[in-house]
């Protein structure tokens, strides 16, 4: 039973899509950030809601193997903002745009009753599109990463109280995520990676797409509470075994694990129990 906005993507599309379209050696990706699903005043600064939602869209092109280059930025202005407000979320996206040597091509500005940011991202491939389909049985399943531990920062906002030093860390992850922003370009340069996915709308519903365009089984071995955990921003990605070892000199800088084997068939499987789509639900 596939989640509705899973179905709702594949309805629209004849493949789920993957991370960005790709036209050449260009990449062209969009993403929406609204206020009470995705970020709240309330838990996070202004300049951190904006930086997450930069940040997300750029996790989409690095999931492609590509880098970031320009974006069109609209946003609706909730009609309660203050001044500050408005002012800090203009200086936060100059700021990590020029961090990211990212041109901030243009955009547009409305009101409403909430915020919300909308971002078309360009980018540039630095090697081969890394697509969702691209996964072969025999290929060996990779995670960058944490996976669950933003979720684990969102529980812990919504208890609320005082955090210990190990749950600010989770919380911190949360507000701003930490895509692992050029492991994707690196990752297309390699011969025998295969598929790939950022693991936004968590790790089990990536598994899922894989699986799906892939046609393939996925097998992995994993702690159960890393799979439902969203907006995490890992790659999840398959490779061929000659890749290991290339693979293996990038987790000296990117965390990186091994958790799996794809497989002739379909689905997820962790620990030999098929798994149920049921990931981060939009509606």
């Amino acid at each position: 039973m596939f989640t509705p906005e899973f179905k709702f993507i594949n309805s629209l599309l004849t493949k789920a899509g993957d991370d960005a379209f790709v036209k050449g050696k260009y990449l062209i990706a969009a993403d929406m950030s609204v206020e009470g699903t995705h970020f709240r005043l309330d838990w996070s600064s202004p300049s951190q809601a904006i930086e997450k939602c930069l940040l997300s869209n750029f996790s989409d092109i690095n999931a492609m193997g590509g880098v970031p280059t320009a974006i069109l930025f609209s946003v609706c202005i909730n009609k309660k903002w203050s001044k500050k407000t408005r002012d800090e979320i203009a200086k936060a996206m100059v700021k990590i745009c020029k961090k990211h040597k990212v041109k901030i091509l243009g955009g547009d500005t409305t009101g409403g009753a909430l915020g919300v940011f909308s971002i078309a991202v360009f980018g540039e491939l630095k090697g081969k599109a890394l697509l969702r389909s691209a996964a072969k049985p025999g290929d060996d399943i990779w995670v960058s990463g944490f996976p669950g531990k933003s979720s684990m920062g969102l529980e812990l906002l919504k208890r609320g109280g005082k955090f210990s030093k190990q749950e600010q860390e989770l919380v911190n992850l949360h507000k701003v995520p930490k895509p692992p922003l050029g492991l994707g370009s690196k990752l297309a340069k390699i011969k025998g990676i295969g598929a790939c996915i950022d693991t936004s709308d968590t790790l089990a519903e990536s598994l899922f797409h894989i699986s799906l365009q892939s046609k393939v089984r996925m097998e992995i071995n994993a702690e159960e509470n890393s799979l439902r955990g969203s907006e995490d921003y890992c790659l999840l990605f398959t490779a061929k075994k000659s890749a290991e070892e290339k693979i293996l000199q990038l987790a000296k800088k990117f965390r990186i694990n091994k958790i799996g084997k794809a497989k002739k068939g379909n689905g997820v499987f962790l620990n030999k129990k098929r798994l149920k789509p049921n990931g981060w639900q939009h509606f």
